[in-house]
């Protein structure tokens, strides 16, 4: 018995007649009611509408199983009537939105072989290699004649560059400048991206280093990430600030550059096993102007040298023949007998 089945039972539902709607009956016109009277009449005789009702309520169908199974087969009634698609949800036919699986770990040597694994790669993997790093200026510093010039000149000058001490991405600098008035300060602008950015660091000023005309500043300026490749540059001028005004020290309007060069042990111990070889060949020969002149003789004299020193083997002795010596008299005595 399916669902919206209906029970056929006899003497179950009887028959009624049913007359015309009130629609009808309003729609239709007096004359048309006159005149109509007639064959309603005999129509109402003849026959009506006739309609089945049930004497009592449908009889109840036998419930399913479950709740689940009346809703699952309700829902397969509505997808049969409809030809649409529809979305439905799990918990709408009785189930779980969710569902949870719950796994055991079990006991492997997975552990143990990836361990091994690494143990195995480790051997063969290549070390890495740590670079050792250099900074070197890319400009000269004036002699003591020419600094003293410059600081009178342009009243601030580089008078030094080095390496700092453990330091080996940073190096340090001396700043003279001319002691033009009591209340001074040196800065050094630095950038390491071509001067997209640039920083402004304060140098300190180096105690005892006044000589009657000229100060002394120091500073210090370091590599930093990303910036610590082969090849990166550190750009930087120095500004000297007085109450008569600014002044700038700038390497002639090229700016005072300092690179940064890395270097790794491997490439060291080539190069040195390259020198090695290189002095075990022989050096070449130094020519000169005189060389077009030179005689014959000199030339072969070079060549036998060269031939004598190039030999390794024993040399060839040419054998010496011994002649017997014969006594002519003993021949003579046998000879007449």
């Amino acid at each position: 018995m399916s669902f919206l089945s209906i029970p056929s039972q006899e003497g179950t539902f009887t028959t009624i007649k049913n007359g015309k709607s009130a629609e009808q009956a309003g729609s239709r016109s007096p004359m048309d009611n006159e005149d109509h009277n007639d064959d309603d009449d005999e129509e109402d005789d003849d026959s009506g509408d006739v309609r089945l009702i049930p004497r009592c309520s449908p009889v109840p169908r036998k419930r399913g199983h479950s709740i689940h199974d009346e809703t699952a087969e309700y829902m397969q009634i509505q997808l049969a009537l409809s030809g649409r698609k529809r979305v439905s949800f799990a918990d709408t036919t009785g189930g779980d939105l969710v569902d949870v699986k719950e796994f055991a770990a079990l006991d492997s040597d997975e552990e143990e072989d990836i361990a091994k694994w690494e143990e195995e790669e480790a051997k063969y993997r290549k070390p890495e290699r740590e670079p050792t790093y250099h900074v070197q200026p890319e400009f000269t510093v004036p002699s003591s004649s020419a600094l003293l010039q410059a600081v009178h000149s342009k009243k601030v000058e580089v008078e030094q560059i080095s390496p700092a001490e453990n330091e080996p991405l940073a190096f340090s600098g001396v700043i003279r400048v001319l002691n033009i008035s009591f209340h001074k300060a040196v800065y050094i602008r630095s950038t390491m991206d071509n001067w997209a950015t640039y920083f402004d660091h304060p140098a300190e000023y180096v105690q005892g280093s006044h000589d009657g005309c000229t100060d002394q500043f120091s500073f210090k300026l370091s590599f930093a990430p990303p910036y610590i490749t082969h090849g990166s540059r550190i750009e930087f001028v120095v500004r000297y600030e007085t109450s008569d005004g600014d002044y700038w020290a700038n390497n002639s309007s090229m700016n005072y550059v300092v690179t940064l060069l890395l270097s790794y042990k491997d490439d060291l111990a080539q190069t040195n096993d390259i020198q090695e070889v290189r002095g075990i060949l022989k050096p070449p020969k130094a020519y000169s102007m005189k060389d077009d002149f030179d005689s014959e003789d000199e030339q072969e004299k070079d060549k036998a040298e060269e031939a004598g020193t190039s030999r390794s083997g024993p040399t060839a002795v040419c054998p010496v023949i011994i002649q017997p010596e014969i006594d002519i008299e003993l021949i003579e005595a046998s000879a007449t007998t």
